[in-house]
């Protein structure tokens, strides 16, 4: 599909783009434009070719000499656009995970890119690299102090502070910014405060090209949509034609799931493996975060966890999963003691957990998505490659994994397809309790309703499911009852599930 006509002038726009990765071409002649002042948004499904295009635009992946690339009305041979030359010229781009070094400032963090106010050749001007960055965050209207620890910022804070430093020396009026899935690891009010910024600089000159799986992120702030899918752009529509519906069959091309199976499936699968006997129960669990944590959980049930983020509500799970110690309490599975001391313990007793951090707490980049998946029963298989084989390809298949190859590296799929990969290791155990946190961010919503399926299938079959979101809607579709954690304690339980209760309970 070509780029539609504009009346606004255009300040990047590309014909023909096509990305190859050796002789296997994944984009294929894609057209777009991105207007002054305007907000497109990039969508598509795990694997569609959203990554891929962003990493062109960037300079990271390689253009075909055939894509042609105009900037500010400026044209840019393929070869020429690396990501110093990107960054020179103006294209800016906010990850999803932020890279922000822990022990130090945001001012030093922003001196990085902006330099450092220097006396004689050697000693830092403190007070004036103070006040400078006071200025560049206020331009963002960004209430962050220049001298706080990048440890110290929340998940809100560091999305800000990353878009502040984004935009260091470069005036908005000539500038794209890309949002690289940069609301995922945000709360719902973290999100809308970065994108109130955004759209508020955008509306004094900025181009922005935001990939996100948040439809109504999408609905909210975009001028424009852009979807791909197997690497071909499918549609192209303003806000004004915009329906959720029709970007997801986009999306899967007419094989996602709709909102209205979603919720019969809801109602027909909640509770069918629930009993009133407890699976898990565990009192007076503390961590670094979190004090006198107590609470069952029955066989079958689907517990949601939600709270404001740093407040112990990541931290039940990984003290749960043994993957952070416990300072105190106790846990037992079906009413048997079990000390959990680390993972290990916990994988014995059949508790395990999905990490929310996929590439460092969950897979292994260099090895193959076979690998993976077979990595905690290598000693069961033994020599019995056929078997692993056949249990890998299975679950490929049920997972709807892509691409449906398991010789691939981990690190080579998109984010949604890794978290399959991930859940399709512990399906093969057999979990009795499964703990996940925040299984949906950055994934897709067709990805996603796979995720829900299966979780809701594994409770029918009596497995016990301990699930942490930051979405409250997922929350009410998904389980039979939520707990909130806030300052390190429980602090509510809602059983008469309703977007609005869990909202004011996470968030007040």
């Amino acid at each position: 599909m070509g780029c539609h006509a504009v009346t606004t002038p255009v300040r990047l726009a590309v014909r023909n783009l096509t990305v190859s990765y050796g002789q296997h071409e994944v984009v294929h002649g894609i057209d777009f434009a991105v207007e002054r002042g305007s907000i497109v948004s990039l969508l598509g499904a795990n694997g569609s070719g959203k990554s891929t295009t962003v990493k062109a635009l960037t300079g990271v992946n390689p253009l075909h000499a055939k894509s042609q690339v105009t900037f500010n009305d400026n044209p840019i041979r393929a070869k020429d656009l690396t990501p110093v030359a990107a960054r020179k010229i103006g294209i800016r781009v906010v990850h999803q995970e932020s890279p922000l070094i822990a022990n130090m400032t945001v001012a030093e963090m922003t001196a990085l890119h902006t330099g450092f106010p220097l006396v004689g050749a050697t000693f830092v001007q403190r007070r004036a690299l103070a006040r400078k960055t006071e200025g560049i965050l206020r331009e963002f209207d960004v209430a962050v102090h220049p001298n706080t620890l990048c440890a110290d910022l929340t998940a809100g804070e560091r999305a800000l502070v990353s878009l502040v430093i984004s935009m260091a020396g470069i005036s908005p009026e000539r500038a794209l910014l890309v949002l690289d899935e940069t609301t995922a690891p945000l709360s719902t009010r973290e999100a809308a405060r970065l994108l109130d910024r955004v759209r508020g600089v955008a509306d004094r000159g900025l181009s922005v090209l935001m990939v996100t799986h948040r439809l109504p992120e999408v609905r909210e702030y975009s001028d424009r949509t852009i979807v791909l899918r197997d690497g071909n752009l499918v549609s192209n529509i303003g806000a004004d034609d915009f329906s959720e519906a029709d970007v997801i069959h986009a999306m899967v091309g007419g094989a996602g799931h709709s909102a209205s199976s979603h919720d019969h499936e809801r109602s027909r699968g909640r509770g069918r493996g629930r009993t009133d006997r407890p699976a898990l129960v565990v009192e007076n669990l503390a961590g670094n975060v979190s004090r006198e944590l107590s609470l069952a959980v029955g066989t079958g049930e689907i517990l949601g966890v939600t709270g404001r983020s740093g407040e112990g509500a990541s931290e039940l799970l990984r003290l749960i999963g043994g993957v952070e110690s416990t300072h105190v309490g106790t846990t037992k599975i079906d009413g048997n003691d079990a000390p959990i001391t680390g993972a290990r313990d916990a994988i014995r007793a059949g508790i395990f957990y999905l990490s929310l951090d996929r590439l460092n707490e969950g897979g292994i980049a260099l090895m193959t998505v076979h690998d993976n998946v077979v990595l905690p029963r290598v000693e069961r298989y033994g020599a019995n490659r056929r078997r692993a084989a056949s249990d890998v390809d299975r679950m490929i298949r049920e997972l709807d994994i892509r691409p449906a190859d398991p010789t691939v590296p981990y690190a080579s799929l998109s984010g949604g397809n890794q978290q399959k990969v991930l859940l399709a290791r512990w399906l093969l155990l057999e979990p009795r309790i499964l703990l996940l946190d925040d299984p949906a961010v950055g994934v897709d919503p067709n990805t996603r309703e796979i995720i829900f399926d299966t979780l809701r299938e594994l409770a029918a079959r009596g497995t016990t499911v301990i699930i942490r979101s930051s979405e409250p809607e997922h929350l009410v579709r998904l389980c039979d009852r939520v707990i909130v954690v806030n300052g390190g304690r429980i602090v509510e339980e809602l059983t008469d599930l309703n977007l609005e209760d869990i909202s004011r309970a996470t968030y007040a």
